[in-house]
């Protein structure tokens, strides 16, 4: 049996079977949703406390550096940055390792997000989940392989007779974590295709609001470019508010596909001012003489009564004067 019939078995059939299946598994996806957004902040928080010390230098120096020619005295850029690495190994290790777990996290919210698509929409391909788990394997692994290999090499160098910015270069330049660089970014393209195509279809059964599933392709747009810098605030609240939509915790109610385990679509902007009209007309009676002012109950209308006419003014003493000279 091929791999998409085996996955396309598990998925529960009825929606009674799609309700259990997502109960059993609703507490660990939710609890997983919240970590990768914790780790995604954290993670960021690691590379600004990495990067605030980090050895720098000025045009110049960097130029020679790139050349290999060190200063005049005292190690030269490329080996300050290597000494960095040993000597805070510890922190290193983690502002590479937390953010990578936090995207393996993703990859396991975003599939319990696609089974639960899956089970309401069949027709849904395996594009996204495959893309999500790819990516997931791809930052972590490259990510594991070259911390570990940086660190080793980084203890090596500082123990080493030969602490050139040749030697230095040819350290930090290392085929082994060039290629596994390379992998870890294609891991994150994959993972924000994944990230768009879950939210995108999650959105159109009705698992996610309009809101979160716009602001879902938001972020998985972010993967594929990530515009945001350190602090990808927009990615971390995204995570926990989906955790807090899978515990159940979500405000004014859960949408109605999870309740009924069968896709629910969002009516669209014509059928929402159709059911506006509808409920106007029913609020108003729907005909002509219901624009009619009606009496309130209990009241009676006051009779109409016609308008004073205004008082006839008595002409003026002072005019009849004036007449009576005239003559």
């Amino acid at each position: 049996m091929s791999t998409t019939a085996t996955y396309t078995c598990a998925v529960a059939a009825t929606p009674e079977e799609t309700l259990a299946e997502e109960a059993r598994r609703r507490t660990k996806a939710g609890a997983t949703a919240i970590a990768a957004g914790m780790l995604t902040l954290a993670g960021s928080g690691l590379l600004l406390a990495a990067s605030s010390d980090f050895p720098s230098a000025g045009l110049v120096e960097a130029l020679r550096a790139r050349l290999g020619e060190g200063p005049a005295s005292g190690p030269g850029l490329l080996a300050r940055k290597v000494f960095f690495y040993d000597d805070h190994a510890a922190l290193s290790i983690a502002s590479h390792l937390v953010p990578a777990f936090a995207v393996a996290l993703v990859g396991v919210a975003l599939t319990f997000l696609y089974r639960s698509t899956k089970a309401r929409n069949p027709q849904m391909n395996m594009i996204a989940v495959t893309a999500a788990i790819a990516g997931a394997l791809l930052v972590v692994i490259p990510a594991l392989v070259a911390i570990v290999s940086l660190t080793l090499d980084a203890h090596a160098f500082a123990n080493a007779g030969d602490q050139s910015e040749g030697a230095a270069r040819d350290l930090l330049d290392s085929p082994l974590r060039s290629a596994a660089t390379d992998l870890g970014v294609l891991g994150t393209a994959s993972i924000g295709l994944g990230f768009v195509l879950t939210t995108l279809n999650a959105m159109r059964v009705g698992l996610l609001t309009r809101f979160m599933g716009v602001l879902g392709i938001i972020v998985g747009l972010l993967f594929l470019v990530p515009l945001e810098g350190q602090l990808p605030f927009v990615k971390v609240f995204w995570l926990l508010a989906l955790g807090a939509l899978f515990l159940g915790r979500w405000p004014g109610g859960l949408p109605p596909a999870w309740v009924t385990g069968e896709a629910q679509p969002w009516p669209t902007q014509q059928e929402i001012r159709e059911q506006r009209t509808a409920r106007q007309a029913e609020r108003g009676g729907g005909g002509l003489e219901d624009n009619v002012r009606r009496p309130r109950r209990g009241r009676a209308e006051p009779p109409e009564t016609p308008a004073p006419e205004p008082p006839r003014s008595k002409p003026h003493p002072s005019s009849k004067k004036k007449r009576r000279k005239r003559r």
